[in-house]
């Protein structure tokens, strides 16, 4: 009877194990990517901006001129930046960023004339915080910082006087935004993100030292994807 009862347990036990060892070998593994450390890599897509030029008695009679000179175009610049994973997986990090760009507007002065001013959005940059939380692999996140930009603003008369430089100058303001970044190694990583930036107003640099009231102001939509190597 001994013997009886100590087979059955043995082979209980051999029976017990085989599951336990199957499971052990059929579940996965979870991966545990972590976000921590230093980034760079490059950006490029399409910005949108809405800019507004003022100049006091400028127009026919006396009137005030109020243009819109709305550039638009393409984008790519590079960014560098650090993350900090937390234990709870939420990400804190920093980044800088300049983009160089062909975001150019035409538009025609209605001054009773045939002087069309041309708007460039030069170039652009940014240094912002961001946060996120962590998917594993997938980050969503969000950003904002102060950004600057050089805009330039020319009329061109068609004459023979030429074309008259009306703003030259640095617009620095703020900028806000979200994206999304995946890596899909444990270096590269794609990103898409979406930014509004809002550069302020400034008074034309042909007015300086005149007493004639000016203001030209710069605001950008920008869609950009990304790639970037984590080191």
């Amino acid at each position: 009877m001994k013997t009886i009862l100590l087979a059955t347990a043995v082979i209980l036990a051999s029976v017990g194990m085989a599951p336990a060892a199957d499971i052990n070998e059929t579940l996965p593994i979870a991966a545990d990517y972590h976000w921590s450390g230093l980034y760079a890599g490059v950006h490029f897509g399409y910005a949108a901006g809405k800019s507004n030029l003022f100049i006091s008695g400028g127009g026919i009679g006396g009137t005030d001129i109020n243009a819109p000179v709305d550039p638009d175009g393409f984008i790519g610049g590079i960014h560098i930046g650090f993350n900090q994973e937390m234990a709870n997986r939420f990400v804190l990090g920093v980044e800088a960023d300049i983009t160089y760009s062909n975001v150019e507007g035409l538009t025609t002065l209605a001054n009773g004339g045939s002087t069309i001013l041309k708007s460039e959005l030069q170039w652009s940059g940014s240094a912002r915080l961001r946060a996120g939380y962590a998917f594993d692999r997938t980050l969503p996140y969000i950003t904002a910082g102060v950004a600057a930009a050089k805009y330039e603003i020319i009329g061109i008369t068609g004459t023979s006087s030429g074309d008259i430089p009306l703003h030259d100058d640095t617009h620095v303001g703020w900028t806000v935004g979200a994206g999304v970044e995946h890596a899909f190694t444990d270096k590269w990583i794609a990103r898409v993100e979406y930014r509004y930036s809002d550069f302020g107003s400034k008074a034309l640099s042909i007015a300086s030292g005149l007493p004639t009231a000016t203001s030209v102001d710069l605001k950008t939509h920008d869609l950009r994807v990304g790639l970037s190597y984590k080191f």
